[in-house]
């Protein structure tokens, strides 16, 4: 499969996910019940009774979030779309020192190094390049299955959703978060979840999730989760995405 010829595959994308997964507080003067939102993510993993054999981790990106479920989980496996951030995720693994380039002001930049966290067994944990919405039948079954901020940067969401079901074991738990930002740029309009008028009334995302999912699913927990995008050293994004955690029939 040829690369993706995508942001996702820059090295401005790495960087920006490396400190996004592994800055620490000193790397963001933001509020801190938004930092960590990886780590948090992972934790996703604790808030309710489960097998603790294998995880998945959905659109891992720079791979943090894997790594935390990976000192949970028997064997955890972290897939992603783009290759430029598997490899990074694999080099953070094994255990390399990684260097990223933030915006300080302006043309300014400032180099940091971002390492794995302690917690990481890198034994119980693999990463491999795929698509989410065409997952092979060798991947197997999962016991917790994260999609973290992943939904919304999908060309079909509803078809990921549907598919989903069929890698899970009975009685596991789905975690999925999304702060809903549906862009043309990623997903087709007549794709989107929610975010648009059917026959004059609001379609919501939240709603569109648990119709897809009623058939395998049953809801168990829906909360707020905000997180922290670093722009410069004196700006930032804040989002609050919506988790929301399904148990596997």
């Amino acid at each position: 499969m040829p690369k993706a010829d995508s942001f996702y595959e820059t090295d401005k994308a790495i960087s920006e996910y490396l400190l996004f997964h592994y800055g620490e507080a000193p790397h963001f003067l933001g509020p801190t019940e938004a930092l960590d939102f990886s780590k948090r993510c992972a934790a996703l993993a604790m808030r309710h009774p489960l097998k603790h054999g294998r995880a998945l981790d959905l659109g891992c990106a720079a791979g943090r979030s894997a790594c935390e479920l990976s000192a949970y989980f028997e064997e955890t496996v972290g897939i992603d779309f783009s290759f430029g951030l598997i490899e990074a995720a694999e080099r953070i693994r094994d255990g390399a020192e990684l260097d990223a380039d933030i915006v300080v002001e302006g043309d300014l930049t400032q180099r940091i190094t971002l390492q794995r966290p302690s917690s990481t067994r890198p034994h119980c944990l693999s990463f491999q390049q795929g698509d989410a919405m065409d997952l092979p039948s060798e991947l197997g079954s999962f016991d917790f299955v994260l999609m973290a901020n992943l939904i919304d940067r999908l060309p079909d969401p509803a078809k990921c959703l549907k598919n989903i079901g069929g890698f899970m074991n009975t009685g596991g738990i789905l975690a999925i978060t999304s702060p809903y930002t549906w862009l043309e740029e990623y997903t087709p309009k007549e794709k989107w979840l929610g975010g648009f008028l059917r026959d004059s009334s609001p379609v919501r995302s939240y709603e569109t999730l648990r119709i897809l999912l009623q058939t395998q699913f049953d809801e168990i927990e829906a909360l707020d989760m905000p997180f922290l995008i670093r722009e410069h050293a004196r700006k930032y994004q804040y989002s609050n995405a919506h988790a929301t955690l399904w148990r596997k029939r």
